[in-house]
């Protein structure tokens, strides 16, 4: 009897773990428009483990550079739609500012294309 009742609760187990970890539901994020400076489009690409700041001339469409803003380590054991995207995208001064799902904000200065993090503040407020 307790074999049976061993058996029963470690198929019951494994049904909510399978449940728990079925396909991921995530809802789609709006699109996030590009901002252009000078000539120079630039726009956020990525596919949610590596987000890119991608720098493209504007008539040509040519990309000049990219530079990799972040990459999500994904848990294996957790579900698929732990992915971090790039939700907003400014300019100011020299540098183009952006903020990801998780209220992380990067710097990134389009002399040197080097990028940083730094505070959020006051600047994505609407």
């Amino acid at each position: 009897m307790q074999i049976i009742c061993r058996q029963s609760a470690l198929r019951c187990a494994a049904l909510l773990f399978l449940a728990l970890h079925g396909e991921a539901k995530r809802i789609p994020l709006k699109p996030l428009p590009p901002v252009v400076f000078d000539g120079i489009q630039y726009a956020v690409e990525g596919d949610g483990r590596d987000q890119y700041l991608v720098a493209a001339d504007g008539s040509s469409s040519k990309v000049l550079w990219r530079v990799k803003i972040l990459h999500d380590h994904i848990k294996f054991w957790m579900e698929e739609d732990q992915w971090i995207y790039i939700t907003d995208l400014k300019l100011t001064n020299n540098s183009l500012l952006l903020r990801d799902e998780r209220s992380r904000c990067y710097s990134v200065d389009l002399a040197r294309r080097r990028v940083r993090k730094c505070g959020c503040g006051s600047i994505f407020l609407p």
